[in-house]
């Protein structure tokens, strides 16, 4: 059954929103919602003052299930952050929308005595800077830490997370209970498949690609200077990273807005390649309900089997984002897919995609 109970707990009370929408992606730091909400029992002036800058919690279980009140899947631990009321008639209308936690971490500059932070890791040093808002670093990854890192003067926290990101290859996202999260590949997979056909679940209602070539290039190189020394090696770093499928004598020169050590630009221009491939070569679905075969919601950073013949696509892909809406039309989620070398992931076995789908070196170390 594709219809979902979805619930928002805001402002000490409990909505089901008569319409929802809620994006979701593997490399953006906040997820975001939008609905229409009504409550019988309060006026629409109280909801409105209720909501008002309110904490909320977005759970949903599925229609076929049975879960007390306030149990199910959480989605999303935030904030309402806007309020649109609007009257037709005799008709009273209220849209809210709002953010993760981690919005305020995108929003805010990052506040810090000294300003630096020395033999730091990315979870230690945006940690200690995110704490302030609540929020916390999910991370499983091993992550290197850095002889000096520092702010810039009124850069926001993710600003500076983001500058770290780039260096050490890492995306930055979210997690249901409103944390930062930093990963790179997908790790784990949907059950089931993505498949075209009338009698296959989950039932796909509209695919689609794009292969833009404008997005890569032949070969990426990262030029910089060493934070410190003065040898040739330490005044001059550069590294670089081909792409076959770049076309042409396309060169894409990057110079990183902070220092860059020699053993560390390689691995950034690989970085760049990857993420380009990801950029220029994209598959969009849309299909019956939020669920997969097992009835997991769908998740950015997870990669399913997708097998779509009038796209020439049959392979692993990598959920970039997922976009969940429920409305009077019915209950969807359109994913947007990408090769998962685009994330630093291996390239799939058993694939038979067509040579469009050709992701060239992007997730391999062979330059």
């Amino acid at each position: 059954m594709a219809f979902e109970i979805v619930t928002i707990a805001a402002g000490g009370i409990e909505l089901q929103p008569q319409t929802i929408e809620i994006s979701i992606a593997h490399d953006e730091a906040a997820r975001a919602f939008e609905a229409k909400v009504k409550h019988p029992d309060i006026d629409q002036a109280q909801l409105i003052d209720l909501l008002a800058r309110a904490a909320c919690t977005i759970r949903t279980r599925s229609g076929d299930e049975l879960f007390a009140p306030g149990g199910g899947d959480l989605i999303l631990t935030g904030h309402v952050e806007k309020r649109s009321p609007r009257i037709q008639g005799e008709e009273q209308e209220l849209s809210i929308s709002g953010r993760s936690k981690t919005g305020d971490v995108i929003d805010s500059a990052a506040d810090h005595k000294t300003g630096e932070f020395r033999d730091k890791t990315a979870k230690d040093a945006i940690g200690e800077l995110a704490k302030t808002h609540g929020v916390s670093i999910d991370t499983d990854l091993s992550l290197k830490s850095r002889p000096l890192f520092r702010l810039r003067p009124g850069e926001t926290v993710f600003s500076a997370a983001e500058r770290w990101a780039r260096a050490d290859g890492f995306t930055i996202s979210d997690t249901p209970k409103g944390d930062l999260k930093f990963a790179k590949e997908a790790k784990k997979r949907h059950a089931g498949e993505i498949r075209d056909g009338d009698n296959f679940w989950p039932l796909l209602v509209d695919a689609s690609a794009v292969h833009d070539d404008s997005k890569r290039f032949a070969k990426v190189k990262v030029r910089a200077q060493a934070p410190d020394g003065y040898a040739p090696t330490r005044l001059r770093v550069e590294g670089e990273a081909s792409d076959e499928g770049g076309g042409r004598n396309r060169l894409r020169v990057i110079v990183p807005p902070e220092a860059v050590a020699q053993e560390d630009a390689r691995e950034r221009a690989r970085w760049h390649r990857d993420r380009a491939v990801g950029e220029g070569t994209t598959c969009e679905v849309k299909i019956v309900g939020w669920r997969d075969a097992s009835g997991a919601l769908w998740q950015p950073g997870w990669n399913v089997f997708v097998s779509i013949a009038a796209l020439g696509l049959a392979q692993d892909m990598t959920i970039k984002k997922v976009r969940l809406s429920q409305s009077e039309d019915g209950t969807f989620a359109a994913l947007s897919l990408v090769d998962p070398r685009s994330f630093g992931g291996a390239k799939a076995k058993g694939g038979k995609s067509g040579k469009a789908w050709d992701a060239g070196k992007a997730g391999s170390d062979d330059a």
